[in-house]
């Protein structure tokens, strides 16, 4: 992500325009379906550039969703076919920095913008920001994430990989190592994952900030991640990549599948903390992805949304059972 003003000057220069691939929806490819994902539109607004970005449900089950391309701090309804005119309430970002990543943990909100700035509680009824009084000043870079096993916040910052405290401020640096995008927790709240230099994804251990492995983007540009809890796909990491395709990557093989495609350039990722969905924001709108029997990024195991109809329970049954064999191997 931090090459996005890039890109953005690239495609204007070209006479292209940002959108002129607006509204393309992803795709579940055959392996994706197989596996027993499933895909729908949360939000859609073709006319902006990453209308929302950011996104995560709320204690009371709303969403809040910042906006790259209205530099606003959102509240939205949790159901499918939001869009710009479904918005419940609004507020500007003007002083306070671009709208990027927000993250729930412990009943509470918050927001961080990027390149710069500081940290946010969030209100979640007035969308009224308070900002976080930390114990050693760090300033935010991309990327925000709950850990819901340590209450505490993963964040990309100009420090390197943080982890922070929000209710008593205190700040342990993961790793100095600065650049990191797309940051998420393993379900065990234990591994951090980031994605530096829209190339590879890496995992620090929290606590000591060993690196524990590098897995390869094989080219797709990741960006937002994820990672799966529960099922036959447990701790392996969705990945929105930066070429409109989502992957899935074994986190033992560190081999990367491709579970869907067509989409503009994917971005950040956001949990539903409500029913274990994924909400993948991309440069038109936000798509949801599901996996029947796990949760993706957090929230309760188990998702609400249903299989594809056009996958047998054989075909799932075979198709999983394979999969433990090849991560098992």
């Amino acid at each position: 992500m931090h090459s996005r003003y890039l890109l953005f000057g690239a495609l204007l220069a070209s006479g292209l325009g940002v959108m002129n691939n607006a509204d393309a929806a992803l795709v579940l490819t055959a392996a994706g379906t197989s596996l027993g994902f499933s895909l729908s539109t949360y939000y859609s607004e073709p006319n902006a550039y990453y209308g929302l970005l950011g996104v995560t449900t709320t204690a009371s089950g709303n969403v809040i969703a910042a906006s790259y391309a209205h530099d606003t701090l959102n509240l939205l309804a949790d159901t499918d076919g939001q869009n710009a005119s479904t918005i419940l309430s609004s507020v500007s970002l003007a002083g306070i920095g671009s709208g990027y990543s927000v993250a729930t943990v412990g009943g509470n909100t918050y927001f961080a913008p990027g390149f710069g700035g500081t940290y946010y509680q969030v209100n979640t009824s007035t969308l009224a920001l308070t900002p976080l009084s930390l114990s050693t000043p760090v300033t935010p870079y991309l990327g925000l994430w709950a850990n819901p096993v340590t209450g505490h916040l993963l964040s990309s910052s100009y420090s390197g990989l943080v982890d922070i405290n929000p209710v008593t401020g205190a700040v342990h640096v993961i790793t100095t190592q600065t650049g990191f995008d797309g940051v998420t927790v393993s379900p065990d709240g234990k591994t951090a994952y980031a994605e530096l230099g829209s190339s590879n994804i890496l995992a620090y251990d929290i606590a000591t900030g060993t690196l524990l492995v590098t897995y390869s983007g094989n080219g797709h540009s990741p960006d937002g991640t994820g990672v799966i809890s529960g099922g036959a796909l447990n701790g392996d990491i969705v990945v929105n990549n930066n070429d409109g395709t989502v992957g899935l990557i074994n986190a033992v093989t560190g081999v990367e599948t491709i579970i869907a495609t067509g989409g503009t350039r994917g971005d950040f990722v956001g949990p539903d903390l409500t029913n274990g969905t994924l909400f993948l924001a991309s440069a038109d709108q936000v798509e949801r992805l599901g996996l029947a029997g796990a949760t993706i990024g957090g929230g309760p195991g188990g998702n609400s949304v249903p299989e594809p109809a056009t996958l047998s329970l054989c075909a799932l049954g075979f198709a999983l059972a394979a999969r433990s064999r090849m991560k098992a191997s």
